[in-house]
């Protein structure tokens, strides 16, 4: 016997895959296979472009460009309000040293202090050394400007 030879341009003798064998208008035809998933299953969402993705990532970055300055220059800020703070906490030490140690007294003059003359606070356990670092430049010191104790710029 022959197999069954049809006039259908879509209808196969050997069907090969799911949409094949399959009429037009049917559903698994070819023109529709985009708008159903493997199950069968119709679809009602559609892929971003890749237009609609490169228009995200240009505003987002627009953002971050906007925002990350602003990030940066609050943190800096708040080092520098980190450093007066521990400013006047290190001065009220230093005039409590001297008035308990008034013959090794921490002198109170304009000008940068030298470490060895902070270490006393460290000494006389009114602090610990940690309390002595800058917190704007590590590598710096202190330094009395006026009535103020500021890190040395």
């Amino acid at each position: 016997m022959l197999p069954e030879v049809s006039s259908d341009p879509h209808a196969s003798a050997a069907p090969r895959g799911p949409a094949r064998g399959i009429r037009c208008g049917e559903r698994g035809c070819l023109r529709d296979a985009r708008r159903f998933r493997r199950d069968g299953r119709g679809s009602s969402r559609r892929a971003f472009t890749l237009i609609e993705v490169l228009i995200v990532v240009v505003i987002l970055s627009i953002v971050a460009a906007l925002a990350v300055p602003r990030v940066i220059s609050a943190m800096t800020d708040s080092r520098l309000e980190a450093a007066q703070a521990r400013g006047r906490q290190l001065l009220t030490l230093v005039v409590r040293y001297n008035q308990f140690f008034p013959a090794t007294a921490i002198p109170v003059v304009d000008g940068p202090i030298a470490p060895a003359e902070l270490g006393k606070l460290v000494t006389v356990g009114y602090c610990v050394a940690d309390d002595l670092i800058n917190p704007v430049d590590a590598a710096k010191g202190w330094s009395f400007a006026g009535p103020n104790l500021v890190p040395t710029p």
